[in-house]
């Protein structure tokens, strides 16, 4: 199981932050959060930033909202083809709707992102989805909620190899919590003492 780490903090704002996450080394996988990001173009304190942390062996992870499919492709494309600026090899995308209805924009979406070159892709319906979003061949993250929902186990529809992201993890569970991601079979897990990925800026 790869631990997904999330940050959400601009490395001019949060350097302590940024430093901490590099220090982590080799292994660890950040999903780089939507506050975290420059607005417009490229910035170079941002490109030095995520240049250390793949230096460091760090994988990243650039986010991008799907407002569960009703986004304009337009500007997912644009929000990928801004990552594709930086040293960054995969895309979380946030808010994935279920219905075998709505999978169009998320394919389109992922193939996108494939053409572009990033090679780990996730998808957040936050629950388990019709099958046939498991044909878009991008990891599923089938369970998001609290440290005590996830205690209490998951849904019908999570399967092995899907993301869990679990909410509000005593500090001192966090190692608890990976155990049970692993022990559920997670390909990757994010257990964070937060209440959701849509952290407030600092």
């Amino acid at each position: 199981m790869t631990p997904l780490l999330s940050l959400h903090q601009h490395p001019l704002t949060n350097p302590e932050a940024w430093s901490t996450i590099e220090a982590v080394g080799m292994g660890a996988t950040v999903l780089l959060n939507t506050y975290a990001w420059p607005r417009s173009g490229l910035d170079p304190t941002w490109t030095a930033a995520t240049q250390r942390l793949a230096r460091a062996g760090i994988s990243m992870l650039g986010y991008v909202d799907l407002a569960f499919g009703a986004r304009a492709i337009e500007h997912v494309r644009s929000e990928l083809g801004r990552w594709a600026g930086y040293p960054i090899r995969g895309i979380f995308f946030d808010q994935a709707p279920t219905s075998p209805y709505s999978v169009g924009p998320v394919a389109v979406a992922v193939r996108a992102a494939r053409r572009l070159g990033f090679d780990t892709l996730l998808v957040n319906p936050g629950r388990p989805a019709d099958s046939i979003y498991r044909g878009l061949g991008a990891v599923l993250c089938t369970f998001e909620g609290t440290w005590e929902e996830y205690v209490r186990g998951t849904q019908d529809g999570v399967r092995p190899g899907d993301a869990h992201l679990v909410y509000e993890v005593p500090a001192e569970r966090i190692g608890a919590a990976h155990e049970l991601m692993r022990g559920r079979g997670a390909r990757f897990g994010l257990a964070t003492s937060e209440a959701s990925l849509q952290a407030v800026p600092v």
